[in-house]
């Protein structure tokens, strides 16, 4: 008994196998080559800057004068363009401010979304199309256009020159994070909350205490959403936060391409992978759950 059982699985991988080298006909081998090298292609168009920042990072001003970009650095491992970077820019501060107004901003964004989404599933009331017509009409228009009113309405509330004023910016919850809370919330049963109505809970208890904590997958898809947006973003921290000491990771590289020269490059490219490097180290340890969290958030869209 132990002997068939042990053989039949190659047997029938093989019989697999051969059946999927039959089908291969020379268009799909063609087709299947173009997808290849197209892949290939991307993957190094995606992958070079990277590189090159990264190598370049460990060259002396001589050698990023001299060299091509590619070259190989003769001290490759040598840190001294990154503690010259911490020198010269405010590194801590500008990681510090960011983590600030990512981790608030993503409080409230949460916090608000999930009581909107709570709201607008859950109860019928005059105006509710209209909520969600005016969160896709103020989607509809490209931010851009939007930069003067805005930036009135943040000099009238005392913000500029503030992180606080990147926080009330970036908490607004756009229609994307409220869609994907809504279409999340559509697959808990009501039930739930009837249930819980007839235990003696009114309807807060029913959002902090149930409804919340089942949101979880949809919170997360959007905290990532979300995360990368702000922390990426430069034209909110370029206009309300011109100084030094409340400057994002990514103004902390435009102000650093300011200081530096042509024979400082390779001082600029250290920096560049410092700010790169947490958002690569997270991706390496959460790429599972990275990726989860953006398919569930496309299917769930």
């Amino acid at each position: 008994m132990t002997a068939e059982s042990t053989t039949t699985p190659p047997v029938a991988n093989t019989g697999r196998h051969n059946r999927l080298r039959r089908k291969l006909t020379p268009q799909k081998l063609f087709w299947n080559g173009f997808h290849y090298l197209f892949l290939t292609l991307a993957s190094f168009i995606v992958v070079a800057p990277l590189y090159i920042a990264f190598i370049s990072s460990f060259k002396t001003p001589i050698e990023m004068l001299r060299g091509e970009k590619t070259d190989w650095p003769e001290n490759f491992g040598s840190l001294t363009n990154y503690w010259e970077f911490f020198d010269r820019a405010m590194v801590g501060t500008a990681f510090y401010n960011t983590v600030f107004v990512v981790t608030v901003s993503l409080v409230i964004v949460t916090l608000i979304g999930t009581m909107v989404a709570y709201v607008v599933d859950r109860f019928r009331f005059p105006g509710r199309r209209l909520i969600l017509l005016a969160y896709v009409v103020v989607m509809a228009v490209p931010h851009i256009t939007t930069q003067v009113s805005l930036y009135q309405v943040i000099l009238t509330l005392g913000l500029v020159n503030s992180k606080w004023a990147l926080i009330v910016l970036y908490s607004g919850a756009d229609i994307v994070s409220l869609y994907i809370f809504i279409v999340f919330l559509g697959s808990i049963s009501r039930e739930v909350d009837e249930s819980a109505r007839i235990e003696g809970a009114n309807y807060f208890q029913i959002y902090w205490k149930i409804i919340l904590p089942l949101m979880t997958p949809a919170i997360s898809t959007v905290v990532i959403l979300r995360t990368i947006h702000i922390y990426n973003d430069f034209i909110l921290p370029y206009l309300y936060t011109p100084r030094v000491e409340d400057s994002t990771v990514s103004m902390l590289l435009y102000r650093a391409n300011d200081m530096m020269s042509s024979t400082t490059e390779a001082i600029l490219m250290a920096g560049i992978m410092i700010v790169i490097a947490p958002t690569l180290i997270a991706f390496l340890l959460l790429q599972r759950q990275i990726v989860s969290g953006m398919m569930r958030g496309a299917v769930k869209g």
